[in-house]
């Protein structure tokens, strides 16, 4: 499995949670938050970050070594050198990257050739 799809996996889980008083799942209220502000209040992110790290917590080492050799960060990085605790909050920041990347309207992204100028 590589990054995305865990993030395919992560989302695909949290698309099955719904907050109280809300008529849409997590995904759905989440992206329509990041198209209308650009941003996302700890309401989503919460159930955002519980769901990436249940998956985390389920994942095999083995696992967990494809998803972080198939990012950016990890690409260079020797997994074996990590401690497994480290590993996980390091891909939980990769992780919650590429989500928030996903959840945001494409207009919004980052474009890697642009100067950061919109």
């Amino acid at each position: 499995m590589d990054c995305y799809e865990a993030v395919d996996k992560i989302l695909e889980k949290m698309s099955r949670i719904r907050l109280p008083h809300c008529r849409t799942d997590v995904v759905a209220a989440a992206r329509r938050e990041f198209a209308k502000r650009g941003s996302c209040d700890a309401k989503l992110i919460d159930p955002i970050e519980r769901t990436m790290k249940e998956c985390l917590k389920r994942w095999t080492v083995k696992q967990k070594r494809a998803i972080w050799e198939s990012t950016e960060t990890g690409a260079g990085d020797d997994f074996d050198a990590y401690e497994l605790s480290s590993i996980d909050m390091d891909l939980e920041g990769e992780l919650m990257y590429l989500i928030i990347e996903e959840l945001s309207p494409p207009g919004r992204r980052e474009d890697p050739d642009s100067d950061g100028k919109r």
